[in-house]
């Protein structure tokens, strides 16, 4: 039963994130500092999870959690960006405070300080992220159309859905090689990499479902054809609704909002791969992903950190994922690395020792020359490979 319950942690933080954030005021702070309080302390302070996949008989259930996340998350969005304009638009104020006994006039009145709301841009962000890009993700891996059509649509909340065609058809293929702009160089601050990766993982996916459809004689321009036209489409379309709810200073708080979401992503990008090399053309095997089997990165994120069992078999369900355990590591939990990523000097501190080890133990002899010339090229100091051990 508990492996069930489990898969509805994330819904759970869904609603925590919803009716915290119609307080207003400082409270739109709350649930980004809880949701860190509680990340960082479960991944320190419970034993990893290793458990094994269970044999689940009801799939349906663990299914559903998915499905979940894109009304809270059109909710959660709708709701803030009714607070942040004004009167009450399609008198959803009037509905809740009635029927529900919610008073999200209440909420936008307490809402005085730009600081406010930049805690609410945090918040929002870190939900449309964790909830959607982390949902997404799992979804447009599969291949039935009614999941890629939710997991797109969960993507559009950080108005990212090429990442529904790069991370599937390029990332995956490309994973730890010079290639693949969502990996990120030994060396290099996520700073500069959210701008390399942003930038080129969409012009990757343009490239993709370009080269897709005029094999068959289609055009990427053509939105009956192309999921990448729909994407963008469906990107807009969120902005066409905040400017619907909340004028042209709507648009401006939801693009706010999608870029920070976005930055989540990138930030977890950065780390997840951070480093490490491929030969270009060998099979991607579970060595090429920092793993990480801390219990709330694990059991809230969808197993989205027992990475290197994904990437070594990336359309298998988030619930039969395995902890992999003689994978590579990763130091810290997924939102303790989020964070240390934004001091580089810290993160290249902490990832070195990890970056000699896996050259050491876990590095094919190929590898060991791409590394070697990696850790060169990088300047990093403390980087190291034995002359002997590149043999």
């Amino acid at each position: 039963m508990s492996k069930y319950i489990k898969g509805w942690l994330m819904p759970a933080l869904g609603a925590f994130f919803f009716l915290t954030l119609l307080q207003g005021g400082w409270w739109m702070w709350a649930p980004f500092a809880a949701a860190i309080v509680f990340f960082i302390g479960a991944d320190a302070l419970l034993p990893r999870d290793l458990s094994e996949p269970p044999r689940m008989q009801f799939a349906a259930l663990l299914n559903l959690p998915l499905y979940l996340m894109l009304p809270l998350l059109a909710l959660l969005n709708f709701t803030v960006l009714w607070m942040f304009g004004s009167g009450d638009f399609l008198g959803y104020g009037a509905w809740m405070k009635e029927h529900v006994g919610l008073d999200l006039f209440a909420g936008r009145a307490a809402t005085t300080h730009w600081l406010q709301w930049a805690g609410c841009v945090i918040t929002v962000g870190l939900m449309n992220a964790v909830g959607g890009t982390v949902t997404g993700h799992e979804l447009t891996h599969r291949t039935n159309p009614f999941d890629l059509f939710m997991g797109r649509w969960m993507l559009a909340f950080t108005c990212d859905t090429s990442f529904a065609i790069e991370h599937v058809y390029g990332h995956h293929v490309q994973v730890g090689t010079q290639a693949d702009p969502a990996t990120a160089r030994r060396g290099e601050s996520f700073y500069k990499f959210t701008v390399r990766s942003t930038i080129m993982s969409y012009v990757h996916a343009y490239q993709v479902e370009r080269a897709r459809l005029k094999k068959i004689g289609k055009s990427v321009w053509n939105p009956f054809a192309s999921p990448f036209l729909r994407g963008n489409l469906e990107n807009i379309t969120l902005f066409v609704a905040a400017y619907a709810i909340a004028g042209w200073p709507g648009v401006g708080f939801w693009a706010l909002i999608a870029f920070v979401g976005k930055q989540y992503l990138e930030i977890t990008n950065y780390f997840e791969h951070y480093g490490l090399v491929r030969v270009p053309g060998e099979p991607v095997q579970p060595r090429h992903s920092w793993n990480s089997n801390h219990w709330a990165s694990t059991n809230v994120l969808f197993s989205l950190a027992r990475h290197s069992h994904h990437h070594a078999e990336g359309e298998a369900p988030y619930w039969t994922l395995y902890a992999y355990p003689n994978a590579p590591m990763l130091p810290n939990g997924y939102l303790s690395m989020l964070l240390i990523a934004l001091v580089p000097p810290l993160f290249k501190k902490m990832m070195t020792p990890a970056l000699n080890e896996w050259d050491e133990k876990h590095a094919s002899p190929a590898e060991r020359k791409l590394a070697q010339q990696a850790s060169q090229q990088s300047g990093m100091s403390g980087l190291k490979i034995a002359q002997a051990k590149l043999s």
